[in-house]
């Protein structure tokens, strides 16, 4: 089948590799596409986001890339924008992925011991929870949000310390109202295997009972590795399509440049 990976990462922010080693490993892939997304700007936070003088500079290097490949691949610009960022002006990206990484300026997923803080300061866990998807709801209202990123990020490290009881009824109502209005709002849902490529889990975001509601709820799913580095370009993919058809999705959406489409699974 056609594929496309719309979610990854560079030197510009958190990844390892340069935009240009990851357009060589999308080739080498045989991807139709690769879109690098660029972690956005965030006032008092290094290291994980994009410093925001290097916006215009990577805003640059992806144009060049996209003209010297034309013919051999498409590549995207794209932005992963944090509900942290307090930002409404966004510049002319491709597309944008939505995500939530951080609350109250406390990391969901830098390391198990951020997430058990955030816990604590949450007064539990099914409190954090509650906090994080009503936060992440709030993305509806962003019109140039297209992406929905690892839906269930904060469950990053549930396989090796149990931090969420993703069975709790404040859990899942949590979870699938959020769900449910963000797909409402016609966003479409990434299968990720951000974690998988880091070793945290051996499954892809999001958890198979989300996604079979999402199906009931037909709604669109795409699927990405969150690479982080060249040698994870399609990190996972087969898992990532087999779940969606365990699933019961039959298409995934590709993005053309002028928008998604759907593509036979």
């Amino acid at each position: 089948m056609i594929r496309q990976n719309l979610h990854c990462h560079t030197f510009f922010d958190d990844g390892k590799d340069s935009p240009e080693a990851m357009v060589h490993a999308a080739l080498d892939a045989g991807l139709s596409a690769i879109g690098i997304s660029l972690h956005c700007p965030i006032d008092g936070e290094t290291g994980w986001c994009c410093a925001g003088e290097n916006e215009d500079k990577f805003i640059r290097e992806m144009r060049r890339l996209r003209e010297l490949y034309t013919g051999r691949i498409e590549v995207w610009c794209g932005l992963e924008y944090d509900l942290d960022a307090v930002r409404r002006s966004i510049p002319p990206y491709d597309y944008i992925i939505g995500a939530c990484h951080m609350l109250d300026g406390i990391s969901i997923d830098e390391s198990p011991e951020r997430a058990e803080m955030l816990i604590a300061y949450n007064g539990g866990a099914d409190r954090a929870a509650q906090y994080y998807y009503e936060r992440l709801c709030t993305m509806a209202d962003f019109p140039e949000v297209s992406i929905v990123g690892h839906f269930d990020l904060l469950t990053k490290y549930n396989e090796r310390v149990p931090l969420y009881n993703e069975a709790s009824p404040a859990y899942r109502d949590a979870a699938f109202a959020a769900l449910e209005k963000l797909n409402a709002a016609e966003k479409i849902f990434e299968i990720n295997a951000g974690a998988i490529s880091r070793g945290w889990r051996s499954t892809p975001y999001p958890a198979p009972e989300l996604l079979r509601r999402l199906r009931e709820l037909n709604g669109r799913i795409c699927i990405s590795s969150d690479a982080h580095s060249s040698d994870a370009i399609i990190c996972a993919f087969d898992q990532c399509e087999e779940l969606a058809r365990t699933c019961g999705f039959e298409e995934i959406w590709h993005f053309t440049g002028g928008g998604f489409v759907p593509v036979k699974l």
